[in-house]
């Protein structure tokens, strides 16, 4: 199973969506791995947002498994993802 990177942004838009960021690159084996790699690379991971978001700030990072992303995207009405 692998894991991504999904970084949501503060502050949601008047349709009640949100800015969302998906790393597709790195992919990692194990959420421990993940959270490992979110936790060292934090800094740059807030800059990279800043830059692509103009400033708005980080709500939170989550690593989520590549197939629920995947069956999220497939999804004629996209809504909550199923755990």
């Amino acid at each position: 199973m692998k894991w991504l990177i999904v970084v949501f942004m503060l502050g949601t838009h008047s349709d009640g969506t949100k800015d969302t960021f998906l790393y597709m690159q790195p992919e990692f084996g194990t959420l421990d791995a993940c959270r490992n790699y979110v936790y060292i690379q934090a800094p740059i991971i807030k800059q990279q947002m800043m830059i692509e978001y103009q400033g708005n700030g980080i709500e939170t990072i989550y690593c989520i498994q590549k197939d629920k992303i995947e069956q999220y995207l497939e999804m004629p009405n996209k809504g909550e993802l199923e755990t």
